[in-house]
């Protein structure tokens, strides 16, 4: 009865095998097959690099291809953080709206501290990639 026990548990715990070769991997999406490019997002309002006031604050992003042609895209995703030292990162809320004209949006939030923000915009789209970051002073 051991024997048996230990027999099963062997062959239970031993990897599997087959006498056929391996399947094939699934063929996957190629670059060729997925359209992507890159675009770029440009701040529009406030100008980068600028100082401005602690509080509510309102951005315009515009998300341009290569030709700097505007483009719509589904999803711009923003963040806002200030590094602290020795501690963790201080993080906005940002609420994003898309605005009237095609890739523009409208990023709202709150710099509730004086000192060097970091804004990240992220194209989330099928079709359109792109990552950029503004540093804004706030005082």
């Amino acid at each position: 009865m051991k024997k048996l026990i230990l027999s099963f548990l062997a062959f239970a715990c031993s990897p599997a095998q087959s006498d056929t070769q391996a399947a094939a991997p699934a063929p996957t999406e190629t670059a060729q097959n997925k359209q992507e490019s890159t675009a770029t997002v440009n701040l529009v309002s406030p100008e980068p690099q600028s100082e401005i006031p602690m509080g509510e604050a309102e951005m315009v992003l515009e998300v341009v291809d290569s030709n700097g042609e505007p483009v719509k895209v589904e999803n711009l995703d923003v963040s806002a953080m200030m590094p602290m030292d020795g501690m963790e990162d201080m993080m906005g809320k940002v609420e994003v709206t898309p605005a009237d004209e095609p890739g523009r949006f409208k990023a709202t939030t709150y710099f509730g501290m004086q000192g060097t923000w970091n804004v990240v915009a992220s194209v989330k789209d099928p079709q359109y990639q792109a990552n950029q970051e503004f540093t804004f002073e706030v005082k």
